[in-house]
């Protein structure tokens, strides 16, 4: 039940207005029965390890405060849990645990639903009441929804129980909330549907297949994964935070404009926002806290730490780890350079700076994630190598167009041009439609175009699975 979906809209449809119907004390029976139904929809192995990790972790709690023994027990099984899921599509594609190779594919088969996204939430929950400040759940019914409820079940955002479990008995449910829900959910249709999936194949047919293109084209395609990347799990988080306030509850932000940064530091202020928030708060600030005599080279151990960490729960492969390195190596240069750069260079004036650096944090952000999209390290050096090489192809509808518009017929090429053209006038006016998005005003003019725009160019039957649910 993909988010994309027919069959996903028609139950978000039927889940929200029987939500709104029913009375307040059966709404989160309800929408529990809801979320455990939707997780069985993909195999009942995904509903099972969520039962079991989520009793687990509901009844250690009740005993784990100032329980060392205990929280590090439950610390070990929630990490082995991540790592089960994480690492079960490389022993399934035959790759075994070879870290120089990793099998990408966005349409694998997810065993467990969700699982390296609640056992976070489920760490985050026993160090909160290891360090008591944080009181158990007395409610199982409470904490299952909590762990499962199906807008945020397959890719977040990631969410503190005392964010969200108090919600559940003031379930309140405006005009304004539904409104504002559905304009969410309509543009992450949008992002999904006609941007993010009608570049995917351009992205796919230099990534995925063994052939030599000149500079340009593999320049264009490393550049249209990262946009196709923003797209699709913005995308997921606007469906999710949409349909999640049409059910009553606000979920986190998950993006700010984050193709708008002037430094690394402030993309990964923007990007992905809750997962960054949990690995700051229970990685980076311990780790920097336990060496804070050191400052910087605490500060830089911090980032070394917390990357190495997120590289590895993204998956296993040398690839995930080189993403990582190239990440901290950015970060590492921005703590060394600050004081410098604050003297030299920091005008908050200029708009000449602020476009400059927008470009080269964007061109830094494309480099990492040719590791980030490549099978192998093989790959991702030969695009790199490709990329420097032959910049001008000789014959631009050859060698250019019809790799990334997959074809050089007439109608792939008008396909390809529409794709870049609804990409770069969504870019510009993105903070616009986001206000109207997040208005609690309902626009005939917003709704009429999105709806017009994703029924003639939006990917319907052969759309491609949202990129984040493979981790």
């Amino acid at each position: 039940m993909n988010f994309n979906s027919v069959i996903f809209i028609g139950f978000l449809g039927l889940t929200v207005l029987i939500n709104y119907l029913l009375p307040l004390k059966f709404r989160s029976v309800f929408l529990l029965s809801c979320s455990l139904l939707f997780i069985s929809y993909y195999n009942i192995e995904s509903l099972t390890a969520l039962l079991v990790i989520s009793c687990f972790n509901f009844y250690i709690a009740r005993k784990v405060a100032g329980n060392r023994l205990l929280y590090i027990a439950g610390i070990a099984i929630n990490s082995y849990a991540i790592m089960m899921f994480n690492y079960f599509f490389a022993v399934k594609q035959g790759i075994g645990f070879s870290y120089s190779q990793v099998h990408f594919n966005i349409n694998s088969f997810i065993i467990a639903l969700g699982l390296s996204f609640y056992s976070l939430q489920n760490i985050s929950y026993l160090t909160e009441i290891y360090f008591k400040r944080l009181k158990p759940e007395n409610s199982v019914k409470n904490f299952l929804l909590y762990n499962s409820f199906f807008p945020r079940i397959a890719s977040g955002p990631v969410m503190l129980p005392n964010e969200f479990i108090p919600q559940i008995d003031r379930n309140e449910i405006s005009r304004e909330m539904l409104v504002s829900g559905f304009n969410r959910v309509l543009q992450g249709l949008f992002k999904k549907m006609v941007i993010a999936d009608r570049i995917a194949p351009a992205v796919h047919s230099v990534f995925d297949f063994g052939d030599t293109y000149h500079g340009l084209t593999t320049i264009a395609a490393i550049y249209l994964f990262t946009l196709q990347l923003y797209f699709d799990f913005s995308g997921y988080s606007d469906i999710a935070l949409g349909a999640g306030r049409m059910l009553g509850y606000n979920l986190k932000e998950n993006f700010n404009f984050p193709l708008r940064s002037i430094s690394i530091s402030e993309f990964w202020r923007r990007w992905h926002i809750s997962l960054i928030s949990w690995f700051t708060n229970y990685i980076y600030y311990p780790f920097v806290y336990t060496l804070r005599r050191y400052k910087k080279a605490a500060a830089f151990g911090g980032i070394a730490i917390t990357f190495f960490i997120s590289g590895i729960w993204h998956g296993i492969g040398l690839t995930f780890l080189l993403w990582a390195a190239c990440h901290i190596f950015y970060l590492g240069i921005e703590l060394l350079t600050r004081p410098f750069r604050e003297k030299h260079f920091h005008k908050p004036g200029s708009q000449v700076f602020k476009i400059l650096m927008i470009f080269i944090v964007f061109n830094a952000v494309c480099f990492s994630n040719i590791f980030f999209r490549s099978e192998s390290t093989g790959r991702a050096f030969e695009l790199i190598r490709n990329a420097g090489s032959n910049l001008l192809p000789n014959d631009w509808l050859a060698e250019f167009l019809a790799p990334l518009a997959i074809g050089g017929h007439q109608a792939d090429e008008f396909n390809f041009y529409i794709s870049i053209l609804l990409m770069l006038v969504f870019l510009i006016f993105e903070r616009s439609i986001t206000n109207r998005a997040l208005s609690s005003m309902a626009s005939i003019g917003y709704i009429s175009i999105l709806l017009l725009l994703i029924f003639i160019f939006g990917v319907f039957n052969s759309g491609e699975q949202f990129i984040y649910m493979q981790f």
